[in-house]
């Protein structure tokens, strides 16, 4: 029984894992302190790697069809033509680059990704070479914090961070709601 549910536990920590990693603005690192107290070191670290490649791979093509649908008005800002004008090469090794950064917003990346002319299958292998690193950098970074700060203050600071990430989401998404409705 126990057994079983352990696993139970495991598939859900992977699909949130995989939520979190496909929408991109909720801290990854919220995910690694769950999943190191929920299945150790080892296995919190590997469903962390497993949750931000392939979180990373599902939001890549959410955001593909998602721009497909948007009006491709602001596309046509400077900005987002030199991206779009990029190469499948360059474009592979900025994911990498960028992957690399720890704690940067993975959203950020796979989104401009996706409004490049890169495969699925080429960011996927980008963005986990990319990720290693980082993923171990932040594994270190989290595990020293679960060693040395109180449950207590691991629940409140989560609760704040997730509260935070919501709020920002929230009114980023008014914006462009207003933005979009008066253009």
């Amino acid at each position: 029984m126990e057994i079983l549910l352990t696993l139970v536990k495991t598939v859900i920590l992977l699909i949130a894992n995989i939520v979190v990693g496909a929408v991109g603005f909720i801290p990854s690192a919220l995910m690694t302190a769950i999943n190191i107290q929920s299945l150790g070191l080892y296995g919190g670290a590997t469903l962390t790697f497993a949750g931000e490649i392939f979180g990373a791979l599902f939001g890549f093509y959410l955001y593909r069809f998602g721009f497909s649908k948007a009006d491709p008005k602001w596309l046509i800002h400077p900005f987002w033509q030199k991206f779009q004008r990029q190469t499948t090469k360059q474009v592979f090794s900025l994911v990498i680059l960028l992957r690399m950064l720890p704690f940067m917003p993975s959203g950020f990346v796979t989104a401009g990704a996706a409004l490049t002319t890169i495969n699925g299958k080429k960011f996927w292998v980008a963005s986990t070479i990319g990720k290693i690193p980082a993923v171990i950098m932040e594994l270190a970074v989290v595990y020293g914090l679960i060693q040395v700060v109180p449950k207590s203050v691991q629940y409140l600071l989560f609760g704040a961070l997730l509260t935070v990430s919501v709020i920002i989401w929230l009114l980023t998404t008014k914006q462009k709601k207003a933005h979009q409705s008066t253009n």
